[in-house]
């Protein structure tokens, strides 16, 4: 800012200097003719107005040069930021390009601490940084035929992460709001038989005795290399309480939970999974070992 200001006064007298010099040589001429202080007389008119106007013409000069340096410093000033954002932001690509698999891990889990799976929203920056770190996972998926070797993909997976969101009046109908509480979501695959069971685990709040699950059943077929076809079977609520409690939000209960249409596998390992639906959301499973 000093600099700036050094600069804006050095060209306000540069350009006053060459102001003077030009009234000098404009006016110098005709003053040839005044003799002495003594005998001084005014300026005749169209001497005075040649000074005036050389005058402004140069003090308007030097305000257009002042006013231009300024606007290209600040554009400059701009440019460097832009450029130093750009520089910054070409680093951090290249160190999340070199981040091998367990690394990427390490973030995406804790980037997952604290959003409770998402269920109830996740704010954008949050959620951006996730999907960031998904899709660093599954440029590196160290299967990507995974319905050419569906042993990968069968056995007991645990939902950590889903874009599946219960908000605002949803929330609130089903009772997860203040009186249900949301317990783990198990995905159990039979591959032999095509079948997946999802069992969603619901509890309500001070109540021990009112605990229990949806159930889901599905069948799927395989339709690509990396992409499943789902169907819904049947859906039931245990214990009948529980049911009670649901009976009249069920369809929307099974809306959220339906997993009918395709699924496309975009990452599988021997510890977690990745896929993403027809309808763009996003799941995140680890394998469990149910006794």
């Amino acid at each position: 800012m000093l600099n700036w200001i050094l600069f804006y006064f050095y060209f306000y007298f540069y350009y006053m200097m060459a102001a003077m010099a030009a009234i000098v040589a404009t006016v110098g001429p005709a003053m040839a003719g005044v003799t002495a202080p003594n005998s001084y007389t005014p300026l005749p008119g169209p001497l005075w107005n040649s000074l005036h106007h050389a005058a402004a013409a140069a003090v308007q000069a030097c305000h257009d040069k002042t006013i231009r340096f300024g606007l290209l410093s600040s554009i400059k000033a701009v440019e460097n930021r832009s450029d130093e954002v750009m520089a910054q932001e070409t680093e951090e690509e290249e160190v999340e390009e070199n981040l091998n698999v367990s690394q990427i891990k390490q973030h995406l889990f804790a980037a997952l601490q604290g959003i409770n799976r998402g269920i109830f929203g996740v704010p954008s920056a949050k959620k951006s940084e996730i999907q960031n770190l998904v899709e660093l996972l599954e440029s590196q998926n160290p299967t990507p035929e995974p319905t050419l070797c569906l042993e990968k993909v069968a056995g007991a997976w645990k939902l950590i992460y889903s874009t599946i969101s219960i908000l605002g009046s949803k929330r609130t109908k089903l009772g997860l709001r203040d009186f249900i509480n949301l317990g783990d979501f198990i995905q159990t695959i039979n591959v032999d038989q095509g079948k997946a069971v999802n069992v969603i685990e619901f509890s309500a709040r001070g109540l021990t005795l009112l605990s229990g699950q949806l159930t889901i059943d599905a069948s799927f077929k395989i339709v690509s290399n990396s992409r499943v076809e789902i169907s819904y079977q049947k859906s039931v609520i245990t214990p009948d309480q529980l049911m009670n409690v649901f009976r009249k939000n069920y369809d929307l209960l099974l809306q959220i939970f339906n997993p009918d249409g395709w699924l496309e596998i975009t990452y599988v390992d021997d510890a977690l999974r990745i896929g993403r639906d027809d309808k763009g959301n996003i799941f995140i499973l680890e394998r469990i070992e149910i006794c």
